[in-house]
């Protein structure tokens, strides 16, 4: 399956399907915003909007988000994330810990939203077995502006309740102060979601950071627990 990119804030279309091997996968047409394509001359108030709409987009389909699910394999995965501008991508093999029971990776890509003088930062982090299915994927923006971070949690859990009639129940809405709070939602057999909004711990000579932390996991189901 190929994606191209249609320019600025546009949409990655999935142009084709690899024969037989996405007969199965969630349907997908989603934003994925390339950064290197960034104006100089776009305000403060333009990035916010954009942030919150790629905030909004990485909710929008069931259990799928930049083309990434619970399941996809390695091949499909690779060809959809490849040569992507204007982030940083990095890889990790887990299993080479001495705690690994299972043979894992983790490929993360970040890029920076500009902001005035502040910044918002969104890191994407897909764990697969290693060379094998994507069993989890999150998004994570991170921002000094407490305000911006709130609005995207605000519209990014506005979009997760309207879909999910149990979510507020098993994810009631607001800021998490306490980090060993983990609530999930089950939304569809072996497939659980989370959103949550918390004030950074990573250390930091600058401003506080906040952070808006969505994931799809389905670790379980692939028996990577």
């Amino acid at each position: 399956m190929k994606c191209k990119c249609l320019g600025r804030y546009a949409t990655w279309v999935c142009r084709a399907v690899l024969a037989g091997s996405l007969l199965m996968a969630p349907m997908v047409t989603e934003n994925f915003v390339a950064a290197s394509n960034a104006s100089t001359s776009v305000t403060t108030t333009d990035e916010a909007d954009a942030i919150l709409k790629e905030a909004k987009a990485i909710v929008a389909q069931p259990e799928t988000f930049y083309t990434l699910y619970v399941g996809m394999p390695h091949s499909d995965f690779r060809t959809n994330f490849s040569n992507l501008p204007g982030w940083k991508v990095g890889y990790y093999d887990n299993y080479k810990e001495s705690w690994a029971t299972t043979k894992t990776a983790r490929w993360n890509y970040e890029r920076m939203h500009p902001m005035g003088n502040k910044f918002t930062k969104q890191i994407v982090y897909i764990d697969q077995l290693y060379n094998g299915p994507v069993y989890q994927v999150s998004n994570t923006f991170i921002t000094t502006d407490k305000v911006t971070a709130a609005k995207i949690y605000r519209e990014m859990y506005t979009v997760l309740k309207n879909r999910y009639p149990m979510f507020e129940t098993a994810i009631p809405y607001r800021m998490t102060t306490n980090h060993h709070y983990t609530p999930v939602l089950k939304v569809s057999p072996g497939v659980y979601i989370q959103l949550l909004f918390y004030k950074s711990l990573r250390p930091t000579k600058g401003p506080a950071e906040y952070e808006v932390y969505y994931m799809i996991e389905g670790g379980h189901a692939h028996h990577v627990y």
